[in-house]
């Protein structure tokens, strides 16, 4: 009887530790952030209290490890404090975030020191790597990537596969033509009041050209393949669209050069007493 007491009391044990290392396990794969916000009641013409518009992320690592650990790496080294959001013209079923700042006045590249963030193995089925297929939709987050000259499309091999850095592209509805071959790598509840309220009011200023402006990025200089994290060799440039000269020299990708350094037209939320109506003002990781 007490052998058999022992063996029971050491199937249990076994049992406790099982679980609790799933449970370590399963707190190692989901991480959380809680971004706080610095956004735009259009309606009522007054900044959401920052309680009603918390933004609540899990980032799935064990389907894109290299990816959320970047991000995380990114979070610690506050990147994403007071980065804007954005919309790129021709992409109105996404919102973008990350790499784009409003400082004195002006739209600047988000840079660490000065160079961009490192670019990552792009986690997702038609790179190679399975389990990292969560769909583009609303309630997704992905990491925004680029596509070289050559490409017909997001579809085709290259190695812009790897281009992604730190950009997170949210959709506001379903992206289908993404899936497979960009990385999503976290998800948020869009039933939780704060996270609704806070895309509705992001949507709502890029709905409305009153709240935002439009800008034109581009960049000026020679392509150097040896210079990555330098904007392969160019430089940054972003002017009110309004002001932007048709005839001013800018990058054109050729080859094996990568697009995202084209030009480009976005919406930018206006500023209201110096404070941009759409950005994040502090990511903190639980």
């Amino acid at each position: 009887m007490k052998k058999l007491f022992k063996i029971a009391v050491n199937f249990m044990a076994v049992a406790i530790l099982t679980v609790a290392t799933f449970g370590l396990a399963a707190c190692e794969d989901i991480k959380k952030l809680e971004l706080s916000l610095s956004l735009y009641n259009n309606a009522d013409s007054v900044f959401y209290a920052e309680d009603d518009v918390k933004f609540s992320v899990d980032l799935y690592r064990h389907l894109a490890p290299k990816t959320v650990d970047k991000v995380l790496e990114h979070v610690k080294a506050g990147y994403y404090d007071n980065a804007i959001f954005y919309q790129e013209t021709g992409y109105s079923s996404q919102i973008m975030m990350g790499d784009l700042k409003f400082e004195n006045g002006e739209l600047k590249q988000n840079l660490i020191g000065d160079k961009l963030p490192s670019e990552i193995y792009g986690e997702f089925q038609s790179n190679g790597t399975t389990g990292s297929n969560l769909v583009s939709d609303k309630g997704s987050i992905g990491i925004w990537r680029s596509r070289y000259a050559t490409d017909a499309d997001f579809k085709t091999s290259s190695g812009a596969r790897d281009s992604g850095r730190a950009t997170w592209y949210i959709p506001t509805s379903a992206i289908t033509g993404y899936d497979g071959y960009f990385c999503v790598f976290a998800q948020y509840d869009t039933t939780a009041t704060a996270n609704s309220k806070a895309i509705s009011a992001i949507s709502a200023i890029f709905a409305n050209s009153d709240y935002y402006t439009e800008y034109v990025i581009y960049y000026t200089g020679e392509y150097d393949t040896a210079k990555a994290n330098e904007n392969y060799g160019l430089t940054f440039n972003a002017v009110k669209a309004a002001d932007f000269d048709e005839d001013t020299e800018v990058f054109e990708a050729e080859g094996e050069q990568l697009v995202c350094f084209n030009k480009k037209t976005v919406k930018i939320p206006n500023a209201i007493n110096g404070n941009v109506t759409a950005k994040v003002t502090k990511i903190s990781a639980k």
